[in-house]
């Protein structure tokens, strides 16, 4: 078994809904999604013990040879399965990390230059926040609200000068439409910066939760 828990933790869920994929199973401790366009699978599940790999490998989803599959693994990476999966073909994509707040603790309110207007606009699975400056666009963050926490999407900036300032004031607004919504907690998935595989570099309120390696097999 990948996990000894039959469920994954509710983020992981929304984290698929939030990057605008199609989640296609969700049991046993996996979840299974697609991108929209069906151009790659993703399996997402707890790091399994060295001797579960085999029965994980088996699963269709990870077997097929149709397109890229990408396998996510949350937790604190294991050694000897990263040896076994990189000797199956599976290529190490990217070290992220779930970054965990409370709403109270974190900034809500960050001014902007007087060139720059922040937007707002609710979509299908997420809300989105945008911020033009000059009338160009300088950055986009989204926010997927859940039962009890909402889950920002890392801002994406744009502009190359006042980024810092875009990403703090895209946070702070999205962090202030979860209290608005009633919702104490906040998780957002970023890179990580250090050999660690965590977070050094974070503002005020944020602390780092849980690791999430990417292996990929085209």
């Amino acid at each position: 078994m990948p996990s000894e828990s039959n469920s994954l933790p509710r983020w992981v869920h929304s984290f698929a809904l939030l990057r605008d994929r199609t989640v296609t199973r969700d049991e046993a401790g996996l979840l299974h999604s697609v991108a929209r366009d069906g151009s790659d699978n993703e399996v997402t599940c707890a790091w399994p013990a060295a001797e579960d790999l085999a029965s994980l490998m088996a699963d269709p989803d990870l077997a097929s040879q149709a397109g890229q599959t990408m396998l996510t693994l949350l937790g604190a990476p294991e050694a000897a399965v990263i040896d076994e999966l990189q000797a199956q073909g599976w290529n190490r994509k990217g070290n992220r990390v779930l970054l965990a707040a409370l709403a109270n603790d974190v900034d809500q309110v960050i001014n902007l230059p007087e060139t720059a207007t922040l937007f707002e606009a609710p979509m299908e699975n997420y809300d989105v926040v945008e911020i033009a400056d000059f009338d160009a666009p300088a950055g986009r963050g989204r926010i997927h609200f859940s039962q009890g926490f909402a889950l920002l999407g890392d801002p994406n900036i744009i502009a190359t000068s006042n980024a810092e300032q875009f990403r703090a004031a895209i946070l702070a607004n999205l962090a202030a439409a979860a209290t608005r919504q009633g919702l104490p907690v906040l998780f957002m998935v970023t890179s990580a910066d250090n050999a660690t595989g965590t977070r050094a570099e974070r503002a005020k309120g944020w602390s780092n939760a849980t690791q999430l390696t990417t292996f990929a097999r085209a």
